[in-house]
């Protein structure tokens, strides 16, 4: 029996690495120090940066790379005291379209978003949840629908920190589900994991507060970027030249000429 256990065990860990690419990458929300949240989102850009592209002359701001068959997700834990939280983020545009976590009787849960990720591939990058408690989330993914669920203005309203992600966290892990905490969860778990990867701005905002939570001076500029990632991407792929564009570009904020005052940590892969 034990036999039988431990080799279950040691599938069910192989199944999720080979559908993974490798083993997850995890934040420990209780580790308050700001190298912890650094290496995180760095870990995150190299698993899924192409070490051969480079888009406009930029070096520094890594490309994604295309994944390959079997590649195709990435595992990001989000890890406390009281359990931890997964999300599953593509790795083509680093959106996170489903999470796992713990119901009131400690039980695993799944949730995706309907058209973004078959119920297959999430049993494949959470093999610990059981077919019957994999949940379609009867919302949308983009953040206005998000922002409108969390009964929230804009994504900034609540501000951004490792507390706050610790906090709205503890809301949806071992909890009974409602929606407007579930949505309030995944739009800061989205700005801390996915836009601090793709912008390095964010990013530093958070280290700089770091462990403490904040409000941006800037919510205008900020939320701006979010919402132009893959315009900039195109933009600086087609019409820069050693870091600086040929021409202006305003992205809602003002216009920019060289592509450093964007601040960004990555690049999507517009397929060039």
């Amino acid at each position: 029996m034990k036999i039988y256990v431990v080799a279950t065990i040691a599938w069910i860990l192989l199944q999720s690495s080979i559908w993974t690419g490798n083993a997850a990458i995890t934040l420990d929300l209780e580790e308050y120090h700001p190298k912890v949240y650094e290496d995180f989102i760095r870990k995150i850009r190299n698993n899924v940066k192409d070490p051969e592209l480079i888009y406009g002359g930029v070096t520094d701001v890594p490309v994604m790379r295309s994944p390959v068959v079997g590649d195709k997700h990435l595992r990001i834990n989000l890890k406390t005291d009281q359990g931890t939280v997964s999300l599953a983020l593509d790795r083509l545009t680093l959106y996170a379209y489903a999470y796992l976590a713990a119901d009131r009787s400690n039980v695993y849960h799944a949730y995706y978003f309907n058209r973004r990720i078959s119920t297959k591939e999430v049993r494949n990058i959470f093999p610990e949840v059981s077919n019957a408690n994999v949940i379609k989330i009867n919302y949308g993914s983009d953040y206005g629908t998000l922002q409108r669920r969390a009964e929230l203005h804009n994504q900034l309203q609540l501000g951004l920190g490792i507390q706050l992600l610790k906090q709205t966290l503890s809301r949806v892990n071992r909890r009974a589900r409602t929606e407007k905490n579930e949505a309030t969860f995944l739009l800061i778990a989205f700005q801390m994991v996915v836009e601090a990867a793709r912008f390095k701005l964010i990013e530093d905002l958070v280290l700089y507060h770091y462990p403490l939570d904040f409000r941006t001076n800037n919510d205008r500029m900020v939320i701006s970027l979010v919402d132009n990632w893959i315009g900039i991407s195109f933009a600086v792929y087609e019409d820069a030249h050693n870091g600086v564009f040929k021409r202006p570009y305003n992205f809602g904020f003002g216009n920019v000429r060289q592509v450093k005052e964007l601040q960004l940590g990555l690049l999507l892969n517009v397929g060039k």
